[in-house]
């Protein structure tokens, strides 16, 4: 709603990014299938930094698990051998990641605002990234740094990229541009553009979800011993030590099975069963309408696209509660666009999602 974006989490998805940047040309994403693949070692337009960080080239994935369903495996973030690194050695320099944003707050506001926390939080969170390498393909949402906000681009990550990951596993940071990440949005039938990699194969890409429980040592594949060693939580690779596990073989995590999600021996999640739905269901201008959204997994940010009756589309966002609900307050609505508008609600780590729609009369009519 037209108005509303004066209140709204509005993901500012202006254009097709280059693999660390964007383009604001084209409002959404290109084509709503596109993912861009992302080689190491690229520099591109639009980073958020200066490159923080260095990606190790000539990475052979270990074998990638396959999907029934035809998408991406996915893997939980704390398990064993899933990420790569050097023992003593971190690809990522919080300290110039951290002294950048300090002296950029434009930049620290849009990096910010992408990983839900507050600039003064900055220095404490980065140092409790950890510093790994992708031994795999990966799918995520990755933003650029456009027009003095972050710009959203799906893509994929080739193997070999430096990344930070939080205390779950999952990926946050792109460190050879500084980019925030989230996860990603699936799409049925993507189109994968960009300059592919030898051995790129769309049966062979993988999305990292969240562990379960807060990781406090990694599990990392050393390529150069063949090795796994660890890594103590929020430190660069001063603290590594020997792994005195089991490890799986060649350092592969395990593929899940029946195109599940590896675990570290947790409970998988419950299937999703996802609703929503506008409150009231028709109103006028001036109205405050709730979109509310129920049955997505617990402690997750919901994607909101919501599509106008002129058909330009609009982005925000919603926040589930312990029950797998919340909702999203439209108010301001005067002036709005008058006619059908119609959310889609999604959930990016998942893919599950659920639609609603809501006919806005005129102010003062029947």
């Amino acid at each position: 709603m037209a108005a509303l974006r004066v209140i709204a989490v509005l993901c500012a998805a202006t254009g097709l990014l280059a693999a660390c940047g964007g383009s604001s040309k084209t409002a959404g994403v290109k084509g709503h299938s596109e993912v861009t693949v992302q080689p190491v070692s690229k520099p591109v337009a639009n980073p958020f930094t200066p490159n923080v960080g260095k990606d190790l080239s000539g990475i052979k994935p270990p074998p990638a698990a396959v999907a029934t369903g035809g998408g991406p495996a996915n893997y939980a973030g704390g398990l064993p051998g899933l990420y790569g690194g050097t023992r003593n050695y971190s690809t990522c320099d919080a300290g110039k990641l951290v002294t950048y944003l300090e002296a950029n707050p434009a930049k620290a506001d849009a990096w910010v605002a992408t990983l839900h926390i507050q600039t003064t939080e900055i220095r404490r969170y980065v140092s409790r990234l950890t510093a790994v390498t992708l031994r795999t393909d990966t799918r995520v949402t990755n933003h650029g740094y456009v027009n003095g906000q972050a710009n959203p681009l799906q893509a994929v990550l080739e193997a070999g990229t430096a990344v930070f990951v939080d205390k779950y596993g999952e990926p946050v940071v792109k460190c050879y541009c500084g980019n925030p990440l989230t996860p990603p949005i699936l799409y049925t039938s993507p189109t994968y553009i960009g300059p592919l990699w030898s051995g790129f194969s769309s049966t062979h890409i993988t999305i990292i979800n969240q562990s379960t429980t807060i990781i406090n040592v990694f599990k990392l594949y050393d390529p150069s011993t063949g090795k796994i060693f660890t890594r103590p939580a929020g430190t660069d690779g001063s603290k590594d030590g020997p792994y005195s596990g089991t490890p799986p073989p060649g350092g592969t995590p395990a593929p899940p099975s029946g195109g599940g999600t590896a675990t570290n021996g947790t409970p998988q999640q419950q299937p999703e069963n996802p609703s929503a739905s506008f409150s009231p269901s028709s109103g006028h201008q001036g109205d405050t309408f709730v979109l509310g959204a129920s049955g997505f997994r617990p402690g997750t940010t919901l994607d909101v696209t919501l599509t106008r009756p002129d058909g330009v589309t609009e982005h925000y966002s919603i926040s589930t509660g312990s029950d797998g609900s919340g909702s999203y307050t439209f108010t301001n609505t005067q002036n709005v666009v008058t006619g059908t508008y119609t959310a889609v609600v999604h959930n990016p780590a998942t893919g599950a999602q659920a639609q609603a729609s809501v006919d806005v009369a005129p102010a003062g009519g029947p």
